[in-house]
């Protein structure tokens, strides 16, 4: 009898020398605490890990994460070149470095005579790991630099996607994607029980919580089922700290942030035929609420909750050098890359980003919207 998905996983984990581990760039609180369960597990088993996200910078309201501090923002040494020589009965004397206008000149002096060139040789070696595994993440392109720099790292090197979301496009060669599932977080929790229930530390059962209430928006979202609140209470047994969870995620809102969303949802425009809602912020909201850069991922969750009807999110906002930037951020089926492709935008199917340099939000919002509306 061959051996089950899960079964697999942990072979090939088992086998590895050196495990990347990463999630979007545009990240979810599933995929940041799902990747940092996953880490913790991996060093549990001793296996050398490391995880990276494009740019990550530690959120304030997840900064309880254990062992949050060890994302990466990028991936460096991830590859050596190596330059051989055939020294025959020759020895260096010396050997030194220097760099030209972007040129490396390596020098070696020989003991006697000189060396001959064409005993020189090259050649790259191989990647410092030898297994990816992704969480929450629908495709590579929504990993950033870290895959459009790396394209043939990626293409040569095993992949363990694991993910909820009905949109991912399968590129793992072990896809672990179960639609029937919450978030990603769930499915790690099955993945762990199913190889070694002792495995669920304290630590990675909170990561785990985390991911669930924060995909889940505290278990309020349709997509909660049994089978999740039976797992929420299994973490919780095994030692998952639900109130300092429910404090960072949602107690810390300050006064200025509620005020915001507040401007945000007194804006909220819906269109029931088209399941579309939207919204914008002017630079002077964020003037008057000294707000510097604002956290669109949770204004948009906040939407997300207010219009549960919609399936396409868009949110309008003013910069400060008078463009107008565009969130559009897909529900279920669709695809934002493919409704806003006349914009040129950047990002994944669920959330693309993209700026106008119409100034005029009102003018901006009818064309974006009216030109959503006809690739629908």
């Amino acid at each position: 009898m061959g051996l089950t998905v899960n079964q697999q996983i942990f072979e090939l984990v088992k086998n590895s020398q050196k495990i990347l581990v990463v999630f979007k760039k545009n990240y979810s609180g599933d995929a940041l605490s799902s990747a940092l369960a996953l880490f913790l597990l991996l060093q549990k088993l001793d296996i050398k890990v490391d995880l990276v996200c494009q740019d990550f910078v530690v959120p304030k309201n997840y900064k309880y994460l254990p062992s949050i501090d060890e994302i990466k923002p990028n991936l460096s040494c991830l590859r050596q070149f190596i330059v051989s020589m055939d020294m025959g009965d020759n020895k260096i004397k010396d050997l030194s470095y220097e760099v030209k206008k972007n040129k490396l000149n390596i020098i070696l002096t020989p003991e006697k005579g000189y060396f001959d060139e064409d005993k020189i040789e090259y050649k790259s070696g191989k990647y410092k790991y030898d297994l990816v595994i992704t969480l929450d993440t629908d495709d590579l392109e929504s990993l950033g630099e870290l895959y459009e720099k790396n394209n043939e790292f990626f293409y040569s090197t095993p992949i363990i996607n694991v993910d909820h979301n009905a949109e991912n496009e399968q590129y793992g060669q072990i896809n672990l994607v179960e639609l029937t599932h919450s978030s990603a977080s769930e499915i790690l929790f099955n993945l762990i029980n199913d190889y070694d229930s002792n495995l669920l530390t304290p630590d990675i059962a909170t990561c785990l919580l985390t991911g669930m209430i924060s995909k889940t928006k505290s278990f309020r979202s349709t997509s909660v089922t049994p089978q999740a609140l039976s797992i929420a209470s299994q973490l919780i047994l095994n030692g998952a700290e639900r109130d300092l969870i429910i404090q960072n995620l949602y107690r810390t809102k300050s006064i200025s942030t509620l005020k915001l969303w507040g401007k945000v949802l007194a804006r909220l425009k819906h269109d029931s035929s088209h399941k579309l809602a939207w919204s914008y912020l002017q630079q002077k909201d964020l003037i008057e609420l000294n707000f510097s850069k604002p956290n669109f991922t949770e204004i948009v969750e906040e939407l997300i909750t207010s219009a549960p009807e919609a399936e396409i999110i868009v949110l309008f906002h003013e910069t400060a050098d008078k463009k107008i930037s565009v969130h559009v951020y897909s529900i279920k089926s669709q695809d934002s890359l493919h409704l806003t492709k006349s914009f040129n935008p950047e990002g994944n199917k669920k959330l693309a980003i993209f700026e106008l340099d119409n100034s005029n939000l009102a003018e901006a919002g009818k064309k974006v919207i009216e030109s959503i509306k006809g690739n629908l």
